[in-house]
């Protein structure tokens, strides 16, 4: 029996796999990920390993590398950290936590995913029209879709990525997963809001699901959600992500 702990601590690899980054370091026990500023998640530090330098230093230390690299220094701090660096940040002048995350877990043991309908669309590389239908939908930049792009084609373990069209043709969702370790992670599922609330949020996380069952023997999957989007999370719960595995937050440093 796999327990609570060691499934968090899988499900923290899936989801620091699925979402990589395009430079990392390691720090005595501490993950440093660089993405040129593309989001926080890649480009913050991640505390795996309990520390062995002096805190106020290390701190220092990766003020100094994140400035070598033209971004603020950000902590991503969750409840399977290695330890607590609250009081170092405060008194390295880091901002209160913000973007309060949660991660959700499906078992896709007790509750496999069905195959989709001809209407959803899955590959195993995105290609333009997937990235083209992501930027539309989130309202990208140049800069961020090129950024994006650079981020996604770093993932290094099997992914897959899902579109559903409408009627018309167009792509009306995407979603994006990740196996690692017997568990899929889910990104970028967005939703034109034209179509939302026909379906096609479920269709194309479905797909995904169904893919890593069959293909990489997937037996759970993952997400993160932000933890007060009351209907983010009520439709990953309809979803069947109903356990709750971890909790993640950022700190920044203030100028």
């Amino acid at each position: 029996m796999t327990s609570p702990t060691s499934l968090a601590q899988r499900v923290e690899e899936a989801c620091l796999n699925g979402w990589p980054a395009l430079q990392s370091i390691m720090l005595d026990g501490w993950q440093l990920r660089f993405s040129r500023g593309h989001t926080k998640r890649a480009n913050s530090i991640s505390l795996l390993r309990a520390s062995s330098l002096s805190l106020k230093d290390k701190v220092s230390l990766c003020e100094k590398l994140y400035a070598m690299h033209r971004l603020p220094t950000i902590f991503r701090l969750s409840s399977l950290d290695a330890e607590t660096i609250d009081p170092a940040l405060d008194a390295a002048g880091f901002s209160p936590r913000f973007d309060e995350a949660c991660v959700l877990y499906r078992d896709l043991v007790a509750s496999p995913a069905p195959e989709g309908p001809d209407t959803v669309i899955l590959q195993t590389s995105a290609g333009d029209a997937w990235f083209d239908a992501l930027a539309r939908i989130q309202n990208l930049s140049l800069p961020a879709q090129a950024n994006n792009r650079a981020l996604l084609d770093a993932v290094a373990v099997p992914a897959a990525f899902s579109a559903s069209l409408a009627p018309d043709g167009q792509i009306a969702a995407v979603a994006f997963g990740a196996v690692h370790d017997g568990i899929v992670c889910l990104n970028s599922v967005a939703t034109d809001p034209t179509f939302q609330r026909k379906g096609h949020a479920r269709l194309v996380v479905g797909a995904i699901l169904a893919w890593a069952q069959r293909q990489e023997q997937a037996k759970g999957a993952c997400l993160p959600v932000v933890a007060d989007n009351a209907a983010a999370l009520a439709l990953y719960h309809a979803l069947g992500f109903s356990t709750e595995i971890f909790r993640y937050s950022y700190r920044l440093k203030q100028s």
